[in-house]
């Protein structure tokens, strides 16, 4: 995947300057643009730690006994020597039904916040989005929605004009917010439902894709089977690797100092 071009760091950081000399720009809770570019192009090393949003549904939640994909990413980025600050309205996992408690990981050694919602579909979640979003004020939003629509039996075309409306609802929340769009793993009970769908997220990117919230593709599919499944739908831990791994490559991506 191409970086995205950003400004230098001193071109950033004289933009922030005189943002803040006119009494707008940056501000502590991290909405002004200035800063979290300066925050996506250093990986969280200007300006404070890195705003990351997991989003979506039970692929991003994960169930008890399972630590989600968010762990090997948390590790990743760390690891590259990122300062990164997971967020969202919920933590933990679930109790693997809708809307059921949250309880932790079996590994807790990583921030566990995120905006997973177990049995969601897309038409669902767009409406909460933009408050989710404004409050948490993430600098990047990881997306990976519409298993559930696919094994509704939903059309790809459906899922790919809700799946739009979450992006504006993501903007909405935070009008400069990165966006990744996973084009979504396998489900055993509907692979070709879920490879027509991941056929529509490169037009579905092209067409919302902005220089103030720019959309990075990440193909979540490839090389990726149904046996990273334990039960055929949600990732097992070699599942979870290949997500997080994944998403860490396209969030470094970003950094450009």
């Amino acid at each position: 995947m191409p970086q995205k071009k950003t400004p230098s760091r001193a071109a950033m950081l004289l933009l922030t300057a005189v943002l803040s000399a006119c009494g707008g720009g940056d501000s502590d809770d991290g909405s002004g643009n200035a800063t979290s570019a300066l925050r996506v192009a250093s990986c969280g090393g200007e300006g404070g730690p890195l705003r990351i949003m997991p989003l979506g549904d039970s692929v991003t939640q994960a169930e008890a006994g399972h630590n989600s994909y968010r762990r090997v990413l948390w590790q990743r980025l760390n690891a590259a020597g990122c300062s990164v600050d997971l967020v969202g309205s919920r933590t933990g996992v679930s109790s693997g039904y809708r809307d059921s408690p949250q309880t932790s990981a079996p590994n807790p050694d990583f921030d566990q916040d995120h905006e997973g919602y177990w049995d969601y579909h897309a038409h669902e979640l767009a409406p909460l989005v933009a408050g989710k979003v404004g409050n948490a004020r993430p600098d990047v939003v990881l997306l990976h929605l519409g298993t559930n629509d696919v094994l509704n039996g939903q059309s790809a075309a459906g899922i790919i004009a809700e799946l739009g409306s979450v992006i504006d609802a993501i903007r909405a929340g935070k009008a400069d917010t990165h966006i990744v769009l996973a084009k979504i793993i396998p489900a055993a009970p509907d692979t070709a439902g879920t490879a027509a769908l991941n056929r529509g997220i490169d037009g579905l990117a092209a067409s919302r894709n902005s220089a103030l919230s720019p959309i990075a593709v990440v193909n979540q599919a490839a090389g990726y089977s149904v046996a990273d499944n334990y039960d055929g739908v949600h990732p097992n831990a070699s599942g979870e690797a290949k997500l997080g791994n994944k998403w860490a490559d396209t969030v470094l991506a970003w950094r450009t100092h």
